[in-house]
């Protein structure tokens, strides 16, 4: 197929063109996203201690994204993507999607709904619930006139299902570990989300198109949309990974946020105790417990954190950098930063200001990304 098009049921008509892809934008009606029969978008309002302590967290939620690809799958088919090693994100365009993965509760979601999907999972995609034809994604993989990867499991005609892929890299420790723990996919019905409409929107037309500075743009647009799923996420089913549920413990959620907030304090074990009110020794051990690391190799990694974020966007000396977030000396600091982000700071700024060289989108072939 060289060309895609066709009016989506989210509200768009997409053009796709060789240099030219138009966007209408239109309210959309939404659509269903449920586990088996229902999994509507249900908020119960949880402390406003523990809602406020996620922004810190997610401030520090490095992505870029890798890929993007259209998939299109027909009623009566399964579209079969074997494991990657990286997380995937699905927006549903048109259509209702029938997800299964390994261990977990179908997901059926309508237009509007963002799947995020852990590294390392299986997936079924299709149409329908009971889907006969199976369809192996690698051996169904095109790349359209515009650029855009294909999966199509639709026989070349437009399918009953449209979605939106994008493979995506976080930091090594996506939002300092509210991210890790994450094992089966989650679905939120964002299709009464403007922003995440428009953001797809600019994505899909940087995707086809790209400008200057079109992985910045699309690697910030994809943060936002999985910010605004993660926050519904959080909100309505409650934590499930060691950092946030510490912020809802009074104790161990007072020494996180007295380190996300106060980097380069001189923070130590009996400090950080002391904000919780514990004796060190069991505030040790309940940290540990909870985080599968120390106290102060969490202070040195929300340190290196933010020593990332002012090499991204300062000119500031390393040297001053390294004593300003509580480093004792500048060869201390580098070679906890190339451990933690596999380069020294130097390099890292680098790469940062120098434009990506590596050809966008992906080259003919590259189906493997998604798997």
């Amino acid at each position: 197929m060289e060309t895609l098009s066709g009016r989506f049921r989210m509200g768009y008509t997409v053009r796709y063109r060789p240099s030219n892809v138009r966007f209408l934008l239109k309210k959309m009606k939404p659509g269903p996203s449920r586990r088996r029969m229902s999994c509507g978008v249900l908020f119960s309002r949880r402390s406003q201690m523990a809602m406020d302590s996620l922004d810190p967290l997610l401030v520090t939620l490095d992505v870029a994204v890798e890929a993007f690809a259209i998939c299109e799958v027909g009623r009566g088919a399964r579209l079969v993507c074997s494991p990657v090693k990286a997380m995937e994100v699905h927006y549903v365009l048109d259509g209702t999607m029938y997800l299964t993965t390994p261990g977990a509760e179908p997901l059926i979601c309508g237009p509007g709904s963002l799947v995020i999907i852990p590294p390392g999972i299986a997936q079924i995609i299709a149409a329908e619930e009971e889907p006969g034809r199976e369809v192996i994604a690698k051996e169904n993989c095109s790349m359209t006139r515009d650029g855009l990867l294909l999966f199509d499991a639709a026989d070349g005609r437009p399918g009953d299902l449209r979605i939106f892929c994008g493979k995506i890299i976080t930091s090594s420790r996506g939002a300092l570990g509210a991210l890790d723990s994450l094992t089966e996919p989650i679905a939120e019905d964002l299709s009464g989300a403007e922003i995440v409409r428009h953001a797809f929107a600019i994505m899909l037309h940087e995707a086809a198109s790209p400008g200057l500075g079109a992985r910045a743009l699309m690697g910030a647009l994809m943060k936002t949309c999985l910010v605004m799923a993660l926050r519904r996420y959080f909100d309505e089913s409650g934590p499930r990974s060691a950092l946030v549920s510490s912020l809802r413990d009074p104790r161990l959620g007072k020494a996180v946020m007295a380190v996300l907030n106060r980097p380069a304090d001189p923070h130590s074990v009996a400090l950080l105790a002391g904000a919780a009110g514990m004796s060190r020794s069991a505030f040790a051990r309940a940290f540990s417990g909870c985080f599968a690391m120390t106290p102060m190799e969490f202070v040195a990694k929300v340190r290196l954190h933010h020593a990332a974020e002012i090499l991204r966007s300062t000119k500031v000396s390393i040297k001053v950098i390294s004593a300003s977030i509580g480093f004792a000396s500048r060869s201390h600091f580098s070679r906890a930063f190339r451990s933690a982000y596999g380069t020294d700071p130097r390099s890292f700024r680098k790469g940062v200001a120098a434009p990506a060289a590596e050809a966008w989108p992906p080259p003919r072939g590259s189906a493997d990304v998604f798997g």
